[in-house]
């Protein structure tokens, strides 16, 4: 009698396991062409895009990803609460804000504009460049042949690295919380 009790028992339980959603399960989203998350609206997991430029108006709460021909555009409403990833050879535009990573491993460009925040690093591993004019808590790092920039309004928490031919541009009124290192081929150039 206590075994069919037992039994029953669960065996409801997990049937009722099964049958309750979980509240904090994300919802990813994945696209393909040109998308616009509007201003006000939320993604509650990852977004990635194939081949089209994604522009961010309102907020990704997971990370951020874009594959192929195209750009990423963080607008000054957008935030990003995860990593920003781009693997072709568009930008990275952040007007807005980035609670993680923002990395480019391809032949384009990051750029932080005045008024935009990364909490985390910002990394250029290719030909691109480096263009910093707002906020990073990280350090930045371009690790091919193009150019670091790092304009008069630029704040930098972490470290900043140029490893290859390009050349590091520190422009009067920037501030930087750790080392600046120049270590290639290139030149560190105050303007």
């Amino acid at each position: 009698m206590n075994i069919r009790r037992t039994l029953a028992a669960g065996t409801a339980a997990g049937l009722m396991l099964v049958t309750v959603p979980s509240a904090a399960q994300a919802d990813d989203v994945t696209r393909s062409g040109s998308f616009t998350l509007a201003a006000g609206r939320t993604i509650d997991g990852d977004l990635t895009v194939r081949n089209g430029t994604v522009t961010i108006r309102g907020t990704v709460e997971g990370n951020l990803r874009q594959v192929g021909t195209g750009s990423v555009v963080i607008a000054a409403t957008g935030e990003v609460d995860g990593n920003v990833e781009e693997t072709g050879a568009g930008t990275v535009q952040v007007h807005g804000d980035v609670d993680g990573n923002v990395k480019e491993s391809s032949t384009g460009l990051v750029h932080v504009y005045r008024g935009g925040s990364v909490d985390g690093n910002v990394e250029e591993l290719h030909d691109g460049a480096v263009y910093v004019a707002g906020t990073v808590d990280g350090n930045v790092k371009e690790s091919g042949r193009g150019h670091l920039f790092l304009y008069g309004t630029a704040r930098v928490d972490g470290n900043v690295y140029e490893r290859d031919n390009g050349n590091l541009y520190v422009y009067r009124g920037a501030k930087v919380d750790g080392d600046i290192s120049e270590g290639g081929a290139g030149s560190r150039v105050r303007r």
